[in-house]
């Protein structure tokens, strides 16, 4: 079906709604209007397929590796999304690669969304309210990527009291203080972060030295920091203004120092990483039926990725360098931008939305490297110097118009059009972009829905390696990388029967423009001419989930179930599809809350998948000479490791102090039974010259105390 077909389908779909929505009216008596508009005030943001909504207190309740509660690490648990990597913060959803979820903060695009190299997210869950997270069926007003939406929104702090918590983790410490500035009027919301892993790595590498009389010398450290800030000011009960900032940063350095009487070695690594948004928003109320907001924002990610090594020798009783290697990169992607949306209720059946955006981006890419001496003739005069950098400019406006309208009590329809362009300075793409959603409310307590969702994404994570690391870096679509399309079809039934929810949901994914790296193995991956060590490709994805939720207020336990095929096709790397690295056909998490006493709460999950795929050698073959071997590799990813599952549980224990503050204590255990989940595998050799496959295990069970202190 191409493009024409499915606008047209989308329009007459659009137009006979419409209609029937206009005969319906006509024929409505006060009393059913009155109980419609009772259902559409609870059911009116829940049209969409694969829409799961959570909210900030949900967030902080679930079990936390080191103490810190994880936004990413909560989604991993969801139905129809692979983890990747264990204790990273990977999300691949229906089939994705990773590089295609857009993350926003406050309406604000974040690019990098991870700290210390994935092990924790850079979202504070202390300052969030709630987040919607859109796997399918994705409104007109989102896009910009394939697989998922985040929209993460945060408090805007408290108008009457202030509030605070104080919390010590194991590898880190938060504070997070709201209020009002002027009561009523205004108020602010702020919450720090800061880990303590320098704090840690300082003594023990003081130890170390010591034990080895400095030398050779050990130096070294990781420090973490990120703020979220949002104020807001109220003009009147029709009128606000906020504006927000978050900014994260990583720094990493490592290095070993060794000197002999005759010679001496210098090693060292640099890294810094981190993130910058800021907007301000206005939002207005014009009439009872009709509000808009206006925000402006800015966005940065950066990088700066470093490594030096120098050897020396002694000549003429004079330590002189002989050998010595710099090399740093850096990436950098900026976007400067404005948006408007505008919400219209022209009735109590119908709810326009209807927006505009444009974006600037900058992308600056560079690597300076330099060698002095040689590694055949130590004490040579050879230099070589390079340095490479390449700017990418880009603009992409949009516009979206979005209309959900409830032609009988039961049944209610979403059409939206979505259209966008990005243009550089050689060449412009423009993307046409239909969505429609369907639900059926079968009785009060059964839904069936239905969606179709096209999307694009005109950016590219230029990477080499599938760990989120500073290495990586966002380029926009070239004429050699054009944009990425996705279009996906999702429906399911969906059941509230007393204090249980039941939701079947399958999907069917198709996507297109897919770049995967060919170039040799290595740390860094090449930023100038990028795309000649990429190959595109296609993919499809395609599964159903199953959720359970059965919910009282001190008892909530829920079950997913996730059956998905992930394929990938890259002629250049094989004629046939092959499985994803993440086809994880089935998948099923078990988690759960309870109060089980007046200030004990107790949280766990259980999470079981099969392997992720690996590519192992699948023949030996003998060379005719009888000096060696060689092996051959059948397809990509032939291989999957052994099955995944883990226990987390948490415990926690809450005091009322005489002032009505609260301190508690949380023991969280990660991994409880210990299991050694695989990370790689190897093909190895027995005695008896037969190989085996052996996978190795890296992350034990994990123990953390953390105390809180909330006012």
């Amino acid at each position: 079906m191409n493009i024409k077909h499915i606008a047209s389908l989308t329009a007459a779909l659009y137009v006979a709604a419409v209609s029937l929505y206009a005969q319906t009216v006509e024929k409505r008596d006060t009393l059913d209007t009155s109980y419609v508009t009772a259902v559409k005030e609870k059911m009116r943001n829940t049209t969409q397929t694969g829409l799961m909504r959570l909210d900030g207190n949900k967030l902080r309740s679930t079990v936390s590796a080191f103490g810190t509660p994880d936004l990413i690490k909560s989604l991993q648990m969801l139905p129809g999304v692979a983890a990747g990597n264990e204790l990273m913060s990977g999300l691949y959803v229906h089939g994705g690669d990773g590089n295609d979820n857009l993350f926003l903060l406050d309406g604000v695009p974040l690019y990098n969304i991870a700290h210390f190299g994935g092990f924790f997210s850079s979202f504070n869950t202390d300052v969030v309210e709630n987040l919607d997270f859109y796997k399918s069926g994705f409104p007109a007003r989102y896009g910009g990527r394939l697989s998922s939406v985040v929209d993460v929104e945060t408090s805007e702090g408290n108008m009457q009291k202030y509030h605070g918590n104080l919390s010590l983790g194991l590898i880190d410490g938060r504070i997070h203080v709201e209020g009002p500035i002027v009561k009523d009027k205004t108020s602010f919301n702020v919450g720090l972060r800061r880990s303590w892993m320098d704090v840690i790595t300082i003594p023990a590498l003081l130890y170390v030295n010591h034990e080895t009389g400095g030398n050779p010398k050990s130096r070294g450290g990781y420090a973490m920091w990120d703020m979220n800030a949002r104020v807001t000011h109220k003009f009147s009960s029709d009128s606000k203004l906020n504006a927000s900032i978050y900014w994260g940063r990583d720094d990493l350095s490592a290095g070993i120092e060794q000197k002999g009487e005759n010679s001496s070695m210098n090693i060292g690594t640099r890294t810094n990483w981190g993130s910058f948004t800021s907007s301000i928003a206005w939002d207005a109320k014009y009439a009872p039926k009709l509000n808009g907001k206006l925000m402006g924002y800015y966005t940065r990610s950066d990088s700066d990725v470093g490594y030096t090594f120098d050897v020396g020798a002694k000549i003429d009783d004079e330590m002189k360098s002989m050998l010595y290697f710099d090399d740093d990169n850096l990436c950098d992607v900026q976007d400067a931008g404005v948006k408007y949306d505008l919400n219209w209720y022209p009735d109590s059946f119908q709810h326009i939305r209807a927006g505009a955006a444009a974006a600037w981006h900058y992308y600056k890419t560079g690597r300076k490297y330099k060698q002095t001496g040689s590694l055949f003739a130590l004490g040579g005069s050879e230099e070589n110097t390079n340095e490479e950098k390449e700017d990418y400019h880009a603009w992409e406006p949009a516009l979206y118009l979005e209309d959900e309208i409830f032609l009988a009590y039961n049944f209610t329809v979403n059409a939206g059009l979505r259209v966008s362009l990005f243009g550089t300075p050689q060449k412009t793409w423009w993307s046409l972009e239909p969505r429609v959603a369907l639900k059926w409310l079968i009785t009060n307590d059964i839904c069936a829905k239905l969606s179709y969702t096209r999307m694009s994404q005109y950016i590219h994570l230029v990477s080499a390696m599938y760990i989120d690391l500073p290495t990586n870096s966002w380029m926009p679509s070239t004429p050699e990388a054009g944009p990425m399309v996705s279009d996906q079809i999702a429906g399911g039934l969906y059941f509230t029967p007393g204090n249980f929810k039941i939701n079947i949901e399958g999907w069917y994914k198709t996507m297109d423009g897919m770049l995967a790296y060919n170039g040799a193995n290595a740390f860094y991956p090449p930023l100038v001419n990028w795309e000649k060590s990429f190959t595109s490709g296609s993919g499809k994805s395609y599964g159903l989930e199953f959720e359970t939720t059965y919910s009282t207020p001190k008892l909530e336990l829920s079950a997913y179930y996730t059956l998905c095929w992930s394929w990938r096709q890259f002629d250049a790397y094989y004629m046939f599809p092959f499985p994803d690295r993440n086809d994880n056909r089935h998948k099923v998490n078990l988690v759960g809350n309870w109060n089980f006493a007046s200030g004990w709460f107790m949280s766990f999950n259980w999470t079981w998948h099969s392997g992720n795929r690996i590519t192992l050698p699948s023949h030996v073959v003998l060379l005719n000479d009888g000096g060696g071997h060689t092996t051959v590799y059948e397809s990509p990813f032939n291989a999957a490791l052994p099955d995944y599952h883990r226990l987390d549980v948490s415990l926690e224990r809450k005091w009322e102090l005489f002032n009505g503050n609260i301190i508690a204590f949380n023991l969280s255990i990660y991994n409880v039974y210990n299991h050694m989940n695989a990370s790689f595998a190897m093909l190895e050799q027995d005695s008896n010259g037969k190989y085996y496959g052996m996978a190795y295990g890296l992350i034990p069970i994990i123990p953390t105390l953390s105390v809180s202190y909330k006012f």
